[in-house]
């Protein structure tokens, strides 16, 4: 029979292990963490595959809600100058998704109100943003469920669609803002 002191050791040895473990597990866990998150702009040199992933956004909160709804808004899906956005010391340029998305969807809508079918140049374009748009809806896929009831013509529902949580588009559109104009204001430091 094992003694009390034997006994205290065992535990006492079995609780050290299961620290180290938990230790190890630990600083793995918040090394991946600290790789998953994106560096500071700054120290980013914008050259060859030197470039964040996203577009980070001035004040952004997590996610906002969206309740969807009908509407004709379609005016203000632009952002201010061409939907691009020039980062680093030499404002190298990027595309941003979220812009082409609602560039496609104002294109989609201006070839469908012209007259016959779209050919040449219109309707390579007009096939490349039902394509897009589709492959992106399937990236940021939602399975927020919608009333189907809200989708008949005849119903008196408000056509209200659920709540969706969504990227904050205001601190993109903010971001966007303060993007075009600082290369604005950075092009005609450089003609002066």
């Amino acid at each position: 029979m094992l003694s009390r002191r034997s006994v205290a050791l065992i535990i006492l040895a079995l609780l050290a292990t299961a620290n180290l473990v938990f230790h190890r597990w630990f600083l793995h866990a918040v090394e991946q963490l600290a790789l998953a998150r994106e560096r500071p702009l700054e120290l980013y040199s914008f050259i060859g595959d030197d470039y964040p992933s996203r577009l980070p956004l001035q004040s952004a909160r997590p996610a906002v809600r969206l309740t969807v709804e009908d509407t004709l808004e379609w005016l203000y899906t632009a952002t201010r100058g061409d939907g691009d956005v020039r980062l680093g010391p030499q404002r190298r340029l990027f595309s941003v998704t979220m812009s082409h998305q609602l560039h496609c969807l104002r294109s989609i809508r201006a070839t469908l109100k012209e007259e016959g079918v779209p050919e040449g140049k219109t309707r390579s374009h007009f096939v490349h943003c039902l394509n897009l748009l589709r492959e992106h809806t399937l990236c940021a896929a939602d399975n927020t469920l919608e009333p189907v009831d809200a989708l008949s013509p005849n119903s008196s529902f408000e056509r209200l669609h659920g709540e969706h949580r969504c990227m904050d588009w205001d601190a993109f559109y903010d971001t966007m803002l303060h993007n075009y104009l600082d290369f604005k204001h950075w092009i005609s430091e450089r003609a002066s």
